[in-house]
């Protein structure tokens, strides 16, 4: 086992940081979907699907959830 792990160390080190950066990334993401925050990371000036997330009719992505679909 000792061998193992010396033989290949810089793929465990590398493999425990992409997972820690994947993780951070699902915590963010989880955390500004909880606070009700637009995961395209900008506002709607000038977005071509402004119209579609933000209606005023609450059928859009973050619209009305009672609505039948």
């Amino acid at each position: 086992m000792q061998n193992f792990v010396h033989n290949y160390l810089g793929t465990i080190i590398v493999a425990a940081i992409l997972i820690a950066v994947i993780v951070l990334v699902i915590v963010k993401y989880v955390k500004d979907k909880k606070a009700g925050e637009s995961s395209c990371g900008g506002g709607c000036n000038g977005c071509p699907n402004a119209e579609f997330c933000h209606r005023q009719d609450g059928c859009g992505r973050y619209g009305n959830k009672d609505a039948k679909k």
